[in-house]
């Protein structure tokens, strides 16, 4: 009915919240259609952001009633404004992780010091507390390369077929340290109680302050 009104501007209101998993997907191309052909402004409310990500040219990310960030989907997901940002969009969500500014552009991650790059100034002195935001699909695993990690002594596996999600603890042994969420391409033969070397690029890592505010990952 409001389709043949032909209005300027259409208001969705979480409109897939009650359909079933397959439902969802196959409304929200016929949504992303219906817009193509219609040409008209539509403004979409969920709290699903694997729909905001798929459908949207422009996301506003709000909290508590506060704007949070406005970009296109990539502009979201590869330069979050802050941690909430982060933490929202992407699935699985992002790891964070406590650590400390080390100087020369480097950090100290429980035992392990990180080197992002000499490129990287903090105005932040020394010893500051932070916090790594890095995505799960950008950690590496095994002998991947980049800056180690450090051990992590795996809790579940769950197998999707054309991936595979780890969930684990850094620094395996008798203290774990903090739960970190690892996804790879593929089918990995792994299983609960195993141990796991991890791995990051620094050029994916995420810096945020304690109360959230990014840092840099220039």
């Amino acid at each position: 009915r409001s389709i043949v009104r032909d209005p300027s501007i259409f208001l969705f209101d979480e409109p897939l919240s009650n359909l079933d998993a397959e439902l969802r997907v196959q409304m929200r191309v016929e949504l992303a259609r219906l817009h193509e052909h219609l040409g008209n402004t539509m403004i979409y409310v969920t709290h699903d952001q694997v729909e905001a990500m798929t459908m949207a040219d422009q996301i506003v990310v709000m909290k508590d009633g506060q704007v949070m960030q406005v970009g296109s989907p990539l502009e979201l997901y590869n330069r979050p404004a802050n941690r909430f940002v982060a933490g929202f969009i992407g699935s699985p969500k992002m790891n964070f992780i406590e650590a400390q500014l080390a100087g020369d552009g480097a950090l100290k991650v429980a035992d392990t010091r990180l080197e992002l790059g000499a490129n990287r100034s903090f105005l932040q002195p020394t010893g500051t507390p932070v916090s790594l935001g890095i995505r799960p699909e950008h950690i590496l695993t095994g002998d991947a390369g980049g800056q180690a990690l450090g051990q992590a002594q795996v809790h579940l596996v769950e197998h999707l077929g054309g991936s595979t999600v780890i969930h684990a603890s850094l620094n395996s042994g008798p203290n774990f340290g903090p739960e970190i969420t690892v996804m790879v391409p593929g089918q990995m033969q792994i299983a609960s109680g195993d141990s796991l070397p991890l791995s990051i690029d620094p050029g994916n890592c995420h810096l945020f302050s304690m109360d959230g505010a990014r840092l840099c990952n220039e």
